[in-house]
């Protein structure tokens, strides 16, 4: 099944109709998703960063508030600080000062207009001070100065513990003022580097970057360090955005930067991560909603080509019951396969509704005349072809009539008034009564069956009207006053052909008509003529019966005479002269029809011992008549195609060419020329003379250099423009392309 193309269409197209919207909502979910967890992960550092700035800002406050405690606690005053016995509970009280902060590790207290430093542990000189607190890259004057401030300030000192390890304090400066207008001491508080870092810590948890709080002089006051590569100087902190996450390159990688300052200390809180690291989670939403998709995606493909083998099964169903007989292209799929089959089917339903068409009026004489001839002997045949060609043939009684034409006319005439009266017999209708005419070929007239409803009386009364009105109808329309006779009426389809055979019989008697006349089959019966022994009546069937071929109606009719000559007392003399007399005339008929018996037969047809066996012999001779009646009724067929054709063959150049001078050269009508031609060729008389002369031209302008004026007139057209156009529209170009067309094909060859 997966070498279809049509199914592997199937399965793409449903592939394509699920690929496209899963893409599109993926997409979309995928980016919502990761951009609101990437927001989120950066406002939750952010929030962590603020959160360590917010503590810190709340430690710094804290400070304040025992600068503003201390500079009015009266226990801490210059008199009470200095004073022998008051200062030990000043130093008392500085140690719960202490105590009460959890960022400070010592506060210390100097006053202006003093050498002295006052502690949680004493009172040092400065000098004393900076020996016990042995800072780095800070002298006495510096150190004078910044106790002397003025305003908030803080200084990064490093010192020596006792371990010898250099450890990081950050010096907290605070004026003490009696009123905003001046100070007359400060305190500073030192603050170990390692709290601060604990405090970032215990906010940040378990954040993989490094933190750093800088000074508003962008010294580092505290740092927790997890990524040695990266060095905080190399960073312009003072360009980065804050409160949010600034994309930065250091060592040729990407890193993630967010920095907070703080309104109150005015110190800078900054993260630095490397991208990669800071997006972790990120990159693992981004795997689950991946391997999500590549789920969904095989989930849906899977469910995409159970649907389009679903779908195509019925397809490929149809294309297997198609495929049987059709031979099937390589390159052609299903679909195509179905729809040139359906095509292929439409076509040859209207090739044979048109050759059906073309063919109709044929094939229903050809339906009419086998009924007159009785080769149906059931009625189901006869329906089935009636339902075949509508012609409603089926009634109550039936009737068989001939219309014959006079004898002594022009051909030419004869056969225009027979065609008037076929069209004036198919189209004359009465009441429950209709005529289906049929033109006849031996006998030079028309005949008729007619079906009439009713009971018997009612249609031998309507087959009289039927018939008075065709003689009124012909008096009216025609020249002349054909002679009409009439069988016998049946009740069954099946043997029309006798009442056929009867008119036929009643036809022998219009010499003793005149013109215009009406013969009734029963009327002859009727008539008072010499007693000959034998019933004049079936003779005359006997003779019509030979000479149209039908050996059945011939066989009952011999019986009914031999059975009339049996039952009759005539002397032996006179029976031989009856028979005698029946044996004439049939061999007298026979000779007609132009078979000749051999002799040996005769012989013992004439030296007959008995009624009996000359039934026998009789019986013989007529079946064996009628079977090469029939015989030479095909040949004739045969030799009138091949005369037709051959006659079109030779004279179809001529420019007069038409139906009635053919109808004239082989003695029918022309409607019945017009029928044969469709029936033998497939083609009307003038398809057919068409294209027999567009070949003609064909071959002639590619093999001659006549002028195409003079090749479209020597095959009968005059009018070389008109043909010009038609022969476009059959072939697909001019004649003059054509010959330069074919004429170049020629000379390559060469």
């Amino acid at each position: 099944m997966f070498k279809s193309k049509l199914f592997v269409n199937y399965i793409v197209s449903y592939l394509m109709v699920f690929f496209v919207p899963f893409v599109i909502m993926s997409s979309i979910i995928y980016l919502h998703s990761v951009n609101n967890l990437k927001s989120e992960i950066e406002q939750s550092n952010l929030a962590k960063l603020e959160q360590v700035a917010t503590i810190t800002n709340e430690r710094m406050s804290e400070l304040e508030s025992l600068s503003t405690r201390i500079a009015h606690d009266p226990r801490l005053t210059p008199y009470m600080i200095n004073h022998p016995y008051y200062g030990l509970e000043a130093v008392a009280e500085l140690k719960k000062y202490k105590a009460n902060s959890s960022l400070v590790d010592e506060i210390l207290i100097f006053y202006h207009h003093s050498n002295t430093i006052y502690s949680s542990e004493g009172s040092f000189s400065i000098q004393a001070f900076l020996n016990k607190y042995p800072f780095y890259d800070v002298n006495l004057d510096d150190f004078g100065e910044m106790l002397h401030t003025t305003i908030p300030n803080n200084v990064l000192f490093e010192k020596l513990n006792s371990n010898g390890e250099k450890v990081n304090y950050v010096a907290y400066f605070s004026p003490i003022t009696l009123d905003s207008n001046s100070t007359y001491g400060s305190v500073f508080y030192l603050i170990n580097e390692r709290r601060l870092n604990e405090l970032i810590e215990n906010v940040m948890g378990d954040f993989k970057g490094n933190s750093y709080i800088v000074s508003r002089n962008n010294n580092i006051l505290a740092s927790t360090i997890k990524d040695q590569s990266v060095n905080i100087h190399d960073v312009s902190i003072d360009k980065s955005e804050y409160r949010r996450i600034n994309q930065i390159e250091l060592n040729n990688n990407n890193y993630s930067l967010a920095a907070v300052e703080s309104p109150v200390s005015e110190w800078k809180f900054v993260t630095i991560m490397e991208t990669a690291q800071f997006f972790e989670r990120l990159s693992d939403t981004r795997l689950l909603i991946f391997l999500l998709c590549v789920s969904v995606f095989l989930i849906g493909g899977l469910l995409a080509i159970f649907l389009a083998r679903k779908q195509y099964n019925p397809i490929r169903s149809l294309f297997n019951s198609v495929s049987h007989n059709r031979k099937i292209g390589a390159t052609v799929n299903e679909l195509e396969t179905i729809k040139q089959t359906v095509t292929s089917v439409f076509e040859d339903h209207e090739k044979l509704s048109e050759t059906v068409y073309k063919h109709q009026s044929f094939v229903r004489d050809q339906f009419i005349t086998k009924i007159l001839k009785g080769d149906f002997r059931t009625e189901e045949e006869i329906t089935s072809y009636n339902s075949t060609l509508h012609l409603d043939i089926e009634g109550d009684y039936y009737a068989s009539l001939i219309i014959s034409l006079e004898s002594g006319r022009s051909s030419s005439k004869k056969l225009i008034e027979k065609e008037t009266i076929y069209e004036m017999v198919n189209s004359t209708e009465l009441a429950d009564v209709k005529a289906f005419g049929v033109d006849l070929l031996y006998v030079n007239g028309i005949a008729l069956i007619i079906k009439m409803n009713g009971d018997f009386e009612t249609a031998s009364v309507k087959r009289r009207n039927f018939v008075e009105k065709l003689r009124a109808e012909s008096k009216e329309k025609l020249s002349i006053r054909p002679i009409i006779s009439t069988g016998s009426i049946v009740h069954d389809i099946t043997v029309v052909n006798r009442s056929y055979i009867e008119a036929l019989a009643a036809l022998e008697y219009k010499y003793y008509y005149a013109q215009g006349s009406c013969i009734y089959f029963e009327e002859i019966e009727k008539e008072p003529t010499a007693s000959l022994g034998y019933p004049k009546d079936e003779l005359l069937k006997i003779v019509q019966s030979i000479k149209h071929g039908d050996a059945q109606v011939a066989k009952e009719s011999l019986i009914s005479i031999v059975d009339t000559i049996k039952h009759q007392e005539i002397s032996h003399s006179f029976l031989r002269a009856i028979s005698f007399d029946i044996i004439n005339t049939v061999i007298k008929t026979i000779s007609e029809v132009g078979i000749k018996p051999s002799q040996n037969q005769l012989e013992v047809i004439f030296d007959f011992q008995s009624i009996e066996e000359l039934h026998s012999e009789l019986d013989k001779l007529i079946v064996q008549t009628c079977d090469e009646v029939n015989s030479n009724k095909k040949s004739h067929n045969d030799q009138l195609k091949n005369d037709l054709i051959a006659y079109l063959d030779k004279h179809y150049h001529l420019y007069d060419l038409s139906l009635e001078k053919i109808a004239l050269e082989f003695h029918l009508s022309a409607s019945y020329v017009s029928r044969f031609i469709k029936e033998q060729t497939g083609s009307n008389f003038k398809q057919y003379v068409q294209n027999l002369r567009i070949e003609k031209v064909k071959q002639d302008l590619i093999h001659t250099d006549v002028p195409i004026k003079s090749i479209v007139i020597d095959v009968g057209y005059k009018d070389v423009a008109n043909f010009t156009r038609k022969f476009k529209n059959i072939v697909g170009m001019t004649p003059g392309k054509y010959r330069q067309y074919y004429k170049e094909g020629e000379t390559e060859e060469i």
